[in-house]
């Protein structure tokens, strides 16, 4: 029986029902000294199938529909697919690319890869030609799994760099080295009847010191560097999360909206699976809300940027309220902007019922834990989601440590932190308040890069994060920037640069920012507004035929601007307030290697591009007023548009 086709399918609109030198600060948080059932992530998913029994395991979107694959399907999906590439000739270590959305299918190839002896190696489908070329040549991947048209695209031209190529959801050419996902399936099915106990065997020789996969992350400059993650890596933070997180099968569902090439989503994808959840897989981002609507989930992960938005979103729609509604909208949400110890009294329970439950409801109303990562979250965010009634919990990592380093969870969290020390991890502040750990998590090193390795990795065993951050007095973790990011001014002051931006993003007009300062005697910033909010605020002016540039160009804005900076900056230090900004309506976008595949910002691309259009308000001071030593507060900013 071919069970690439064993799902449920379910009706528009409804979901599965789901079943049944400072000194080292070790964490106070421990793992539960029962043995772990599973030492490598083929070992999980044994557990999995032996523990945890679902028809709706794994949900996503098709044609409108939802689709169901059980928990037993899913696992033999996996044994033949596995059994397929072993016949194939995949050898124990070897590599396996995947370039696919985030679906039930890529999990199935990420695990078949690792049953088969093989190493997982996940590509961003954004990836530029260079990029793509670089890494799949720098795993050494003879093999790559395809799923979906839009990702053969990508593919299609680079497909000569690989022995065979296995598609799903693609109409490929017929070529030599082209193999469909079914065919795959039946060389299973071939090798399990010459060979019935292989899948066995295959699955005991991996080892917990084995490479599982190599996880590609460019950073902010550079070539793109290859972590190599064991599966003892992994898996040490699955049991991490499912201590700090406990799921029930029977009560709790995941909504996923993140990429699974990024580790982030990777690793909690896992621990989903662990714990025997159901998981259902959000088929575009932009339909997030609809879908934390109708799924109702106990548990999903977001990016700082999904926050954001949202928020902006949410101020947006008070203000555009009418009378009673409107003043009683803005007054609920600047409660839930103060500190927490504003609320008392019948007030809470007012702005309760009539603005925070609403906004809960729009994200299913039913959410147990928020886990916010992959960037950091500012500090203000968080108290206003707290402040609403949402359990958001902030984390901190980075690909090297596969990936956290410290969460707040439901037994220790504190607003304005990233928790404390994961479970097994290590962490102390270093030279220059820069965050060094240590522990079972820490990759075994950068592909084919000893020297790039001895950079970040000292011979004790430290990684070198990079970051700033102190530990508090209650051991909390503090962020407080990143080495590489912070800015020198010409005037030997020192600039953090993501704050500000982050401030400046909060602005529903702005979907980007980003704070120029190195080597300047005053800081500027670039602001790349969002198209959709323009769109809508030009219909709603009944001026559809204005260009953008006249839009933005317009006084209304210019002030719109002026005062979100007068606001920014009366928070800031002299030296660190925006004094002049350009708007540029091309959004960054990975493709043009202007962000990263992680939405982080690649400053020195970003200023090569534009940088005419900054030395422009450079100019304009110097003509306008003479520089002084810490610079003077934004006046007569200038917003022109490239």
């Amino acid at each position: 029986m071919d069970l690439s086709d064993a799902t449920t399918t379910v009706k528009p609109g409804s979901t599965p029902a789901a079943t049944a030198p400072t000194p080292a600060h070790r964490p106070q948080l421990s793992l539960s000294a029962k043995p772990a059932p599973y030492a490598t992530l083929p070992d999980l998913l044994r557990y999995v199938v032996s523990s945890f029994a679902s028809s709706c395991a794994f949900n996503y979107r098709e044609a409108g529909y939802w689709r169901s694959i059980s928990t037993e399907s899913f696992a033999e999906q996996v044994r033949r697919a596995a059994l397929g590439l072993s016949r194939l000739g995949l050898k124990r270590g070897e590599a396996v690319g995947i370039l696919a959305p985030p679906s039930p299918f890529w999990l199935i190839a990420d695990l078949a890869i690792m049953s088969a002896g093989g190493v997982s190696v996940p590509l961003f489908p954004n990836l530029s030609d260079e990029h793509l070329a670089f890494e799949s040549t720098n795993a050494g991947l003879r093999y790559l799994i395809v799923i979906g048209e839009p990702q053969w695209l990508v593919a299609e031209k680079h497909a000569s760099l690989f022995d065979k190529v296995i598609v799903k959801g693609v109409h490929a050419a017929a070529a030599r080295n082209v193999l469909e996902y079914k065919a795959l399936l039946d060389f299973g099915d071939r090798a399990s009847e010459s060979d019935p106990g292989l899948y066995a065997r295959l699955r005991a020789q991996i080892d917990g010191g084995d490479i599982a996969t190599i996880i590609h992350t460019s950073g902010s400059t550079g070539v793109p560097k290859g972590v190599v993650l064991t599966h003892r890596n992994v898996v040490s933070q699955v049991h991490g999360a499912c201590s700090l997180f406990p799921l029930e099968p029977t009560h709790d569902r995941a909504l996923s909206c993140l990429p699974l090439a990024h580790v982030f989503e990777r690793m909690v994808m896992y621990n989903y699976i662990a714990q025997g959840i159901p998981i259902y897989f959000a088929d575009d981002v932009k339909n997030v809300g609809e879908l934390l609507r109708e799924v109702k989930p106990t548990v999903t992960t977001m990016v700082p940027r999904l926050i954001e938005k949202l928020h902006a979103r949410i101020e947006k729609q008070a203000a555009e309220a009418h009378g009673l509604k409107r003043r009683l909208g803005q007054w609920a949400l600047s409660m839930a902007d103060d500190q927490p110890s504003a609320h008392h009294g019948w007030s809470l329970g007012v702005a309760d019922a009539l603005v925070y439950k609403k906004l809960r409801a729009a994200l299913g109303g039913a959410l147990r834990y928020l886990i916010v990562g992959g960037a950091a979250l500012a500090p203000a965010l968080e108290r206003f989601l707290r402040n609403v009634g949402l359990p958001v919990y902030v984390g901190y990592g980075l690909t090297e440590a596969s990936p956290c380093l410290a969460v707040n969870c439901p037994q220790a969290e504190k607003l304005g932190t990233v928790g404390k020390p994961y479970p097994g991890v290590e962490v102390r502040i270093g030279e220059q308040g820069e965050i060094l750990a240590r522990g079972p998590n820490v990759m075994r090193g950068y592909h084919r890069d000893p020297e790039g390795t001895m950079k970040v990795i000292d011979a004790d065993g430290w990684l070198h994060t990079g970051d700033l951050g102190m530990i508090d007095d209650e051991g909390y973790l503090v962020i407080t920037g990143r080495l590489k990011e912070l800015m020198k001014s010409s005037n030997g002051k020192y600039v953090c640069p993501v704050p500000i931006e982050q401030a400046l993003a909060q602005s529903d007009l702005i979907d980007l920012a980003m704070v120029i300062g190195e080597g300047r005697h005053f800081v500027s910033c670039l602001l790349f507004p969002d198209h959709d909010v323009m769109r809508r605020r030009k219909a709603a002016l009944g001026s559809v035929a204005q260009s953008d540039e006249q839009y933005l160009a317009t006084p209304a804005v210019q002030a719109e601007m002026q005062q979100l900076l007068d606001r920014v900056n009366a928070k800031l230090d002299r030296w660190e307030q925006v004094q002049k900004f350009r708007f540029v309506l091309a959004l960054p976008t990975v493709e043009h290697e202007e962000l990263t595949p992680t939405m982080k910002l690649r400053r020195h691309i970003i200023i090569e591009r534009h940088k005419d259009l900054i030395e422009s308000m450079y100019k304009e001071a110097a003509a306008s007023r003479p520089a002084n030593d810490a610079g003077s507060p934004a006046t007569g900013t200038g917003g022109k548009v490239s």
